[in-house]
């Protein structure tokens, strides 16, 4: 795989498959591309998504469907993280769920590869760094996600905005 580097995964993603400058960008289309069906499903209320494949069946990401338009957004392109995580795999069978906790605690390995993978997909590096003049408003509209990805996709870059204040 890529050395277990999200950021690269997801930039050479948007490269194969995305049209450059156009935001927000669309993990669900990105997914599709892939050959990755994504579906709204009822899931248990702590889960917000899954990745499944089956031996010999195309993998299907699952959303769940009462979370909000931006979370389904973060989660798709999560769950694509855990995918480009198995690219190496010649066949496996896996469920990846993302369980609203583990997901946020950051403490386990592939967990933290699929929230990098996202958050680089969603709000890529150099995007973010020229439109951080932009109001809180603003960029949370421009790349699609929620206040929180924002802040966090901010600090994790070490870019100062005034509405994003990180404890």
């Amino acid at each position: 795989m890529l050395g277990q580097d999200a950021g690269k995964a997801a930039r050479l993603l948007l490269e194969q498959f995305w049209k450059p400058g156009r935001f927000p960008v669309d993990p669900v289309y990105l997914a599709k591309q892939l050959g990755i069906n994504v579906v709204k499903a009822d899931l248990p209320e702590e889960v917000s998504g899954a990745l499944l494949k089956e031996r010999g069946k195309d993998p299907v990401i699952y959303l769940h469907s009462s979370d909000s338009d931006v979370r389904k957004r973060f989660t798709c392109a999560h769950e694509l993280g855990h995918y480009y995580l198995r690219l190496g795999e010649d066949t496996y069978e896996s469920v990846d769920l993302r369980d609203k906790t583990l997901s946020a605690a950051g403490n386990n390995s592939d967990e933290v590869f699929a929230n990098n993978f996202a958050a680089s997909l969603l709000m890529p590096e150099d995007e973010v760094k020229k439109r951080a003049s932009l109001s809180k408003l603003e960029l949370v509209k421009f790349f699609g996600v929620s206040g929180e990805a924002m802040k966090w996709r901010l600090k994790n870059l070490g870019v100062k905005h005034e509405e994003f204040e990180v404890e």
